[in-house]
């Protein structure tokens, strides 16, 4: 049996009838987004052992794959209209904005059935969905975005490229060659982090919360204090959540592997993302030996 909330949620009016009865954070829910391998997994594990309902189907590191052929469908779409990850959903061609709108709705339904009856807040991590976060917002205005960045240097040299290939062409209407992939991945990744960071600032305000992986890996109780608190959930959780986070052997790789002069490339390229994140201007810490 589909409860009232699968079918009613993802609609202005249900949003009303949520509030009506006193359970907001239903209105309000959780999305996960990033570059992929920017640690978006553990971000995940926190949220979920703060008791938010994660999905039920997904994969081995936790994105849930309702959302995957929506994503296929229309990421590409948009950035052959947008360029950018910060656009204006009334700005899209009627064409492709409506039955977007249209579908996301329909595929919420399709995970919502799975959510337990007894859980409160909700929500789901799949790192693509921040190029769909203004769409995410159109139906969920009340929602919380939880962008997870990474040092574009790092991700330059990632075996993760699965974002690079898919909607680095539509992006900057070109196709990168194989020998400049690290700095062409990582010009994705200033570009697209740039303008999810500039969107989330400007129309969501503190319900745009952006966690940098070195800082959760470093500092973990701080970080998932933080989080939670701007979430609005129960910071009581922090400590056996934090306990989750583990810092990957990959963090700070690029200092390994990186000549100067990709180096010097890379910054060229994203300089502007590397700044305004925290990344350039500022002394990093030594990759470990």
């Amino acid at each position: 049996m589909i409860r009232p909330s699968a079918l009613l949620l993802p609609t202005s009016f249900g949003q009303c009838v949520a509030h009506a009865l006193g359970r907001d954070g239903l209105c309000r829910p959780v999305v996960i987004g990033a570059t992929g391998g920017s640690g978006t997994r553990a971000v995940r594990a926190v949220l979920e052992r703060a008791g938010v309902f994660m999905g039920a189907n997904v994969n081995n590191v936790g994105d849930a794959m309702d959302y995957e052929p929506l994503l296929d469908d229309l990421i590409n779409r948009i950035l052959e209209e947008s360029h950018a990850t910060d656009y204006e959903v009334g700005r899209l061609s009627p064409r492709l904005r409506e039955p977007a709108i249209r579908r996301l709705a329909a595929q919420i339904r399709v995970y919502l059935k799975d959510r337990p009856r007894a859980a409160g807040r909700w929500g789901w991590k799949n790192p693509r969905s921040m190029y769909i976060l203004p769409l995410i917002h159109a139906v969920f205005p009340q929602m919380h975005f939880v962008h997870v960045v990474r040092d574009g240097r790092d991700m330059a040299v990632s075996t993760n490229q699965w974002q690079f290939r898919k909607h680095y062409h539509a992006m900057f209407r070109r196709t990168a060659a194989e020998d400049e992939v690290p700095v062409a991945s990582c010009a994705l990744w200033g570009r697209a982090n740039l303008g999810v960071a500039d969107w989330g600032e400007r129309v969501m305000g503190r319900r745009y919360i952006r966690i940098r992986l070195e800082d959760l890996c470093a500092r973990p109780l701080e970080t998932v204090t933080g989080l939670l608190d701007g979430l609005g959930l129960d910071t009581a959780a922090a400590g056996p959540a934090s306990a989750l986070v583990e810092s990957p052997p990959s963090l700070y790789r690029w200092q390994r592997l990186l000549d100067d002069a990709t180096v010097r490339a890379l910054e060229e390229v994203s300089g502007d993302a590397l700044r305004r994140f925290g990344y350039l201007g500022t002394e990093a810490p030594a990759a470990a030996a």
